[in-house]
């Protein structure tokens, strides 16, 4: 048992001297590198953002953490983070402000029930990109399994929180 806590303590003693051995340039280039980092791992602009859709003259909102992603001047899904508000089927599409596209899926959730339909006459359009923030609108149908309703769908989004690769 001595012996294991004499090794310790050589390795605290050690750890201890490298670590003071460190010049104050190297130190702050460090700690500069870690803030650079640790700014890189933050969401840029708003991530709250919001999902408005209205079915049946019922509104609903959604607001926990939508995002989406843009690679090359095409856009990915407009989500919140667990998918079950949805603008979109997992493939990037082309856009130009004010112009429409194939959003092609549509998940929304309505009356506590999860909806979705894959059509093409699922359209969503941006209305405005800065590269901060991505707001459009959308309409289309959705589907629910269980109890075999088609719904017309209609809708705003929103959100500052846009991975740009």
């Amino acid at each position: 048992m001595k012996h294991l806590i004499l090794f310790f303590l050589v390795l605290f003693t050690i750890k201890a001297q490298t670590q003071q051995q460190v010049s104050p340039e190297v130190s702050a280039k460090m700690k500069e590198m870690q803030g650079m980092s640790k700014k890189k791992q933050e969401p840029k602009g708003n991530t709250n953002g919001k999902i408005i859709y209205t079915v049946s003259g019922k509104t609903y909102t959604e607001t926990k953490e939508i995002s989406t992603t843009i690679i090359g001047g095409q856009i990915g899904d407009i989500a919140n983070a667990n998918h079950t508000v949805s603008i979109g089927d997992g493939e990037l599409h082309t856009f130009k402000k004010g112009q429409s596209y194939h959003c092609k899926v549509l998940m929304l959730i309505v009356d506590g029930l999860p909806y979705s339909r894959r059509s093409k006459d699922n359209v969503a359009t941006i209305t405005l990109y800065d590269g901060k923030i991505v707001k459009g609108n959308f309409s289309g149908t959705v589907y629910n399994e269980k109890t075999k309703k088609t719904l017309s769908v209609s809708g705003t989004f929103e959100t500052g929180n846009i991975t740009l690769l």
